[in-house]
């Protein structure tokens, strides 16, 4: 049986890309460099553990699916780091819910975590807890990827106050049905496990036949493991890479008090998430001062939530319940007034009127959760669920739509344990009605904006979101403090969409609004406009949104519509008349129609490896002498480096007996670690055969080929990788000087820039405002010339709106060159309809970029004059105006 296609989210594939990059690179450079060279920040060495070996954290906010970036990964690193087909790798999760619900996961047929390992082992892995490795048999280990999922602190040997652990012993007590696994060792082997007292014989340990394999260890919310107890647990198992992922890093570093700062390689925002369905965003808050009135505003909010879930159920087939989380407060013998969850399910029964079956308490001596297998199925009745600190670990209901909180304050940690629940969007998919695409938070308190602030931080510590992102997901207004009552001025909205929806359906829903809301809305069927009296308030506006739930499409016009009844003052963005951006990108005539412009069309695919000239590698490749494996290099650069990765992967290729090679054995051993997407393995595999025989020919013996054989892959790789090079330069200049006529534009072949889709991984945090950015988000910017001259472009009269472009992203503007694609820094709507395309370059940059003013120039030139390309260096702003004024 196949395994099931899952598509990668885009932000996932770029965490995946960025890892599999670094681990490439260690091999040349180490695992320093590489971090360095991939994120331009300091690497810091995990404590304990050995110097050189890969440390890194993908940092994925709440909602943003760890879990299956850890299933990736495995497949990653075994082909791009450990060069093996059997890795042993040790899962790490925080809490045995977790561990429980990660095993199911990756032993059940189709779950996308399975399918992850399907796709780089096939079938050959294996699955497995601590308990079961205990008593691993060699062949699992031998024969194909052995994952191991477990709590750490199932492996510790002692407890944070230095106790023993008797549960974590066990890894490394001596075990009959591990001893085969230590049978033939070498000497080298044998040299870095733990000897039996008296004797030379090894533990049979698992602690051991860990060391044996150096397992890539994975950490699950590293955030929880972060002691120096941790670090020296994973140091006991001499791993051959460590990568952590959670949503909050550690970002302090300070040794001296036990803070040791990840080393983040990839940090996913909020907006990717959004942009990608994955989360129910905005979080919209209302805040009361009466528990009471909180409580009975969340009900409410549930019951036209439910409303809006049963219309798009009708449309659309997917069931939706949406359920309210309550924060209670916890007990206390000094206050017997407290709101627990005790006085919490008396009100919701006995005042509110709730049938019991709907609530459920997860706190104290009571679990409901436990005793319900799928809260999602369409008989459950819960609607209600009550908890105090925390919900049950690993539990996760998309359903879940509003927080209700009645403690003190909102923490970090309540943010993390259950807002964080109210996020995650149902099958990761956009609804038809506004409301259920957002998060809605009840919290008892007087001040809107303090608790506001504790939401926004909670948001930042607690669930991994960037403060800045925090400020717009939740964005207090100032209380207005009007009597409602009062006879005020009526605004009107612009009129709503045209879309088949009944005068009778607004009628309806604004019956069921409450009085103090509907005697001031009122719906004109004719212009197809709201109209509000006097200043609507924040509740007011929430209250629209729930109430017209079953309107598609209704949520903007209803915040427009409370903007202005505030006179608020709106950005570039917020504009009501905001025309579309939209930007042709590169088309190419082929027989007759045009196409977008691609790799495509100047190479022609699978590329015919066998066909090229083999013969270089005898001067590329050649025989160092190295005595010991693992020994110290002094590097041009007068720095000592451990040879870490090539220790590791002739360890870990010694654990397996050595095969009697042949050529053609060698040749597809060699092919098995190199990356080659646009040629056939046939065709790697002659042109492989074709280098070994140079080699042999030259005088090196087939035998000498196969025990350098992992330098000798790295030399091929490196050949086959400036052959391709070669080959799409000179493709694609050839079609330039050969075809440049049959370049063209057309709307058929565009890029849609608006906000839903805009998904910086960085976003601009400084003080400068952008008035005419399209998006109220701003991507970051590479240097502080290229700040410059953003604040240039946005200062010009002749421009209308400009965005900060994309790099990598499905919605950004991108020209072909000949090894990848080219993403400009700056798109711009003139005043007068033209596009403007900029990209800035740094003085030691600009003579080597002509291929990307040959590409620029030519998608202008294709446009007719209603595109325009320029290449500012040095500050030379005037380049702009002067390209403008062509």
């Amino acid at each position: 049986m196949a395994a099931t296609n899952f598509e990668l989210k885009e932000y996932q594939r770029l965490s995946l890309e960025r890892l599999s990059s670094y681990l490439r690179d260690t091999q040349e450079h180490g695992a320093n460099l590489a971090f360095y060279k991939a994120t331009n920040l300091p690497f810091r060495h995990a404590p304990a553990v050995a110097d050189g070996t890969p440390y890194v954290c993908l940092r994925v906010p709440t909602g943003g699916g760890k879990t299956l970036l850890a299933a990736y990964a495995i497949g990653i690193a075994a082909r791009d780091l450990l060069q093996t087909p059997n890795p042993m790798v040790l899962w790490l999760v925080p809490s045995t819910a977790i561990l429980d619900q990660t095993i199911q996961a990756l032993k059940t047929e189709g779950h996308p975590y399975r399918a992850a390992l399907m796709k780089d082992f096939n079938r050959n892995f294996t699955v497995i807890t601590k308990a079961e490795a205990l008593s691993m048999s060699r062949a699992d280990a031998l024969g194909g990827a052995v994952v191991i999922v477990s709590t750490i602190q199932s492996f510790r040997r002692e407890d944070d106050k230095g106790k023993e652990n008797p549960e974590g012993l066990k890894v490394y007590e001596d075990a009959g049905a591990l001893m085969d696994h230590f049978e033939g060792l070498t000497v080298e082997q044998m040299a870095n496990l733990d000897i039996m007292d008296g004797t030379r014989r090894p533990i049979a340990s698992l602690a051991n036949l860990l060391k044996l394999h150096r397992p890539m260890v994975i950490v699950d919310e590293a955030h929880n493991s972060r002691s120096d107890l941790s670090f020296r647990t994973l140091a006991r198992f001499n791993p051959s890479l460590i990568l952590e992922l959670t949503a909050t890093p550690q970002t302090e570093h300070k040794p001296e008090r036990d803070k040791h700062a990840s080393n983040i390689l990839y940090s996913v925002s909020a907006a990717e998430l959004k942009a990608e369905e994955m989360i129910k965003m905005p979080i919209r808050l209302t805040t009361d001062g009466d528990w009471k009135k909180s409580v009975g505003a969340a009900r409410d909010c549930q019951r036209m939530l439910e409303e809006a879930a049963k219309a798009e159920e009708q449309e659309t087939g997917e069931y939706i319940r949406p359920i309210i989380l309550f924060q209670a407060q916890s007990a206390s013998a000094k206050d017997p007034h407290r709101l627990t969850w005790e006085v919490l399910e008396k009100h919701l029964v006995e005042e509110a009127g709730v049938p019991k079956e709907q609530i459920a308490v997860h706190t104290g001596p009571r679990k409901d959760l436990d005793s319900i297998d799928n809260i999602e199925a369409k008989d459950c009745p819960v609607r209600f669920i009550i908890t105090v600190a925390k919900l049950k670990e690993g539990w996760d209901c998309p359903f879940a739509y509003v927080l209700c909180s009645l403690a003190d304050q909102v923490s970090a940690v309540a943010v993390e344990q259950i807002l964080g629940r109210v996020l995650r969007m149902p099958k990761a998919r956009s609804k038809r009605r506004d409301a259920l695409n957002q998060s809605y938070a009840f919290i008892v308190s007087k001040s809107f904006d303090e608790t506001a602030q504790q939401l926004k931080n909670g948001l930042v510590d607690g669930a991994g979101f960037n403060r800045l992102e925090a400020e717009t997901l939740i964005a207090p207004q100032h209380n207005l403090g009007f009597a409602e009552a009062a006879a005020q001025q009526r605004f009107e909205s612009d009129p709503l969409p045209q879309e088949d929806v009944s005068p009778e359906i607004f009628s309806d829903a604004i019956n069921r609004l409450p009085p103090s809301v509907r005697s001031r809305v009122s719906f004109d069927p004719e212009k197809r406009t709201l109209a509000y009296t006097g200043p609507m308030s924040r509740e007011s506006r929430n209250i629209l949104h729930l109430g017209l739930a079953t309107v598609p499409n209704v949520s903007r016009t209803i915040d427009r519509l409370y903007a202005r009844s505030n006179n608020f003052q709106t950005s570039a963005a917020d504009e009501d008349d905001k025309p579309p951006f939209i930007v042709p990108l590169l088309a190419f005539r082929n027989q007759g129609e045009l196409e977008l412009f691609s790799k495509e069309h100047f190479l022609d695919l699978p590329w015919r490896l066998d066909e090229c000239d083999p013969s270089p590698i005898t001067e590329r490749f050649k025989i160092i002498d190295r005595s010991q494996t693992g020994n110290i290099d002094v590097t041009d650069k007068g720095k000592l480096e451990i040879s870490f990765v090539r220790n590791l992967q002739g360890q870990l290729n010694g654990i397996v007996r050595e095969p009697v090679w042949t050529p053609a054995r060698l040749a597809n051993w060699l092919d098995s670690g190199i990356h080659h997407p646009d040629i056939t393995k046939p065709s790697a595999i002659v042109f492989i055969s074709k280098a070994l025989d140079a080699l042999i020919s030259e005088g090196t013996p087939l035998d000498v080929l196969a025990r350098n054989r992992y330098d000798l892959r790295r030399a091929l790789a490196d050949l086959i990788r400036d052959l391709r090079s070669e080959r799409e330069v000179g493709r694609y200049n050839a079609l330039f000087a050969a075809n440049a006529q049959d370049f063209a534009i057309s709307a058929e072949h565009s890029v849609i820039f608006d906000e839903a889709t805009y998904a910086p991984n960085k976003i601009y945090s400084g003080g400068t405002k952008f008035s005419k950015h399209y998006t109220p988000l701003v991507g970051d910017f590479d240097s502080d010339e290229e700040f410059d001259c953003a604040v240039h472009i946005d200062r010009l009269d002749e421009v209308l709106y400009w965005i900060r472009n994309l790099d990598d992203k499905r919605n950004a503007f991108w020209l072909q060159l000949p090894h990848r694609k080219f993403f400009p820094d700056f798109v711009v709507m003139l005043q007068d309809g033209r596009t403007l395309v900029v990209e800035y370059k740094g003085k030691q940059f600009y003579e080597a970029e002509e291929v990307k003013r040959q590409i620029g120039n030519a998608w202008a030139e294709a446009s007719g004059g209603q595109c325009l390309f320029c290449m500012p260096t040095e500050r030379r702003f005037d380049l702009i105006q002067a390209t403008i004024a062509r």
